[in-house]
């Protein structure tokens, strides 16, 4: 004889049932979507890795600006660092903290120190500050001699003040050498990146995939009066900053610039054998003009972007420290010869040297 089933007894039964089956079905579709939407690829993986072991190294750095005018207005900057020694020692760029009356670092803790600048190198635009902190997460410094054309690049910082902004890119060249104008250095041997960098980036690191510290940003290049350029973020090599920074620690006491140096107003890059046969240059050797600042020497002696130094009096120059050693020498409003090649011939342009003091 069949027995029926209590009506309560049904209920609870279809209570069960129907858990398991809606259990079985959330299961099911969180497997789906997770591996659907959810899922890293290696590089992703390799990016968010990166980033989470650099991210307790990057300081952003504040700076106020005591203003000499009659008029007693102050100047605030804006800027990045990273940490180098675990009792507080800051690795920046000089112009982040140049003249500054008050320095202010903040960690990704949301802590905020007063900074002290230990030491600064106006020729490499590195500087070493101090905070007064313990047990600070030091950053990874990698091999700037092994840094590759085409490795991921990413940059993080103090953009705009939008705090630890991340941007992913590449490497796009290597050994830069950069003429940046007026006050400022001559860089040399520069890691140039696609990655976004904008002001408030300026010595905060650029690491590769692996969370090492590769370079610190510096300098970007937005173009001229013509032109608007985009992705063009430079960076001093780690390697180089890391022999600065050893010195500066060594050293306490700023280092002054070595003396003052010439000035035509070229931003300048030396021409290789690669580069020569993938634009079809005329010559394998020489310093590529890469742009004329507006009102300089090279501008007014009608020099141009694309040309092509080869020699200075006659002598030939073929690398930009060969045309440096040239120039290093001669006085402001010395005249000075180039040799140049101009849109496929060789033609002679004189200019009027200038020395920034």
């Amino acid at each position: 004889m069949n027995e029926k089933i209590p009506f309560h007894k049904l209920i609870i039964i279809n209570t069960i049932i129907s858990a398991f089956i809606g259990g079985l079905v959330v299961f099911i579709m969180g497997v789906f979507f997770n591996s659907a939407y959810a899922a890293f690829t290696s590089q992703e993986e390799a990016v968010i890795n990166a980033i989470k072991r650099i991210k307790p190294s990057v300081v952003n750095i504040d700076t106020y600006v005591a203003s000499k005018n009659f008029l007693g207005q102050g100047g605030e900057g804006i800027g990045s660092g990273i940490i180098i020694k675990e009792n507080g020692y800051i690795l920046t760029n000089r112009h982040v903290i140049r003249d500054a009356t008050n320095i202010t670092v903040s960690l990704d803790t949301g802590k905020q120190f007063n900074g002290k600048l230990i030491s600064a190198h106006p020729d490499y635009d590195l500087a070493l500050i101090k905070i007064d902190a313990k047990g600070l997460k030091v950053a990874k410094l990698g091999n700037s001699d092994k840094v590759t054309l085409g490795e991921t690049a990413i940059a993080i910082g103090n953009p705009l003040h939008f705090s630890w902004t991340v941007t992913v890119g590449v490497v796009s060249a290597l050994e830069r050498n950069i003429d940046a104008g007026a006050s400022s250095p001559i860089y040399k041997g520069l890691i140039q990146t696609d990655a976004a960098i904008n002001p408030g980036n300026s010595g905060g690191p650029l690491i590769n995939s692996n969370g090492e510290v590769i370079g610190i940003n510096t300098l970007i290049f937005s173009g001229t009066e013509n032109t608007v350029a985009q992705g063009l973020g430079f960076a001093i090599p780690v390697n180089i900053a890391r022999k600065v920074a050893n010195e500066l620690m060594q050293g306490g006491k700023s280092t002054s610039s070595s003396g003052n140096k010439p000035w035509i107003g070229i931003k300048l890059q030396n021409v290789t054998k690669q580069l020569a046969q993938q634009w079809g240059f005329p010559t394998s050797t020489g310093i590529l003009i890469v742009n004329v600042i507006a009102n300089s020497p090279a501008q007014r002696g009608g020099l141009c972007p694309g040309d092509i130094i080869v020699d200075v009096n006659g002598k030939t120059v073929k690398t930009y420290e060969d045309l440096i050693s040239r120039l290093g020498s001669l006085k402001s409003g010395t005249a000075v010869e180039l040799g140049v090649w101009h849109e496929g011939r060789k033609v002679r342009r004189e200019i009027i040297i200038e020395i920034l003091k």
